[in-house]
């Protein structure tokens, strides 16, 4: 009798030790997971805003007759000094302007950057 006394109370220990182990296992995933998709939560948000245009950035130019898109880039940037087609990619994205047909009287944003 006493030896099954013995291996109860070693049974029952070991299950207490056992569950107080998955206890502290739960805890430390769970915190684990908090701790990542705060910080994903974070990574994302200020990806986004450092990602965000001002209105500083940007210039209204109203399209007049005549104009393209290189006349109205090279008016604001050197040829020089900038690539032109990536000025003129840039203002086809801002304005979402699939081909470079424009029409006079439209106003445009031109990145001023």
């Amino acid at each position: 009798m006493n030896n099954l006394n013995v291996y109860s109370l070693n049974y029952s220990q070991n299950k207490r030790t056992k569950n107080k182990d998955q206890t502290i296992l739960i805890k430390f995933l769970t915190i684990l997971t908090v701790i990542i998709c705060l910080s994903i939560l974070f990574i994302l948000l200020f990806s986004l805003l450092g990602k965000g245009k001002t209105s500083d950035n940007f210039i209204k130019h109203e399209i007049k007759v005549g104009e393209s898109l290189w006349s109205i880039a090279n008016h604001y940037y050197d040829s020089n000094k900038v690539d032109l087609r990536k000025i003129v990619y840039n203002i086809k994205e801002i304005n979402n302007i699939n081909s470079s047909l424009i029409i006079p009287g439209k106003k445009l944003l031109v990145p001023l950057n």
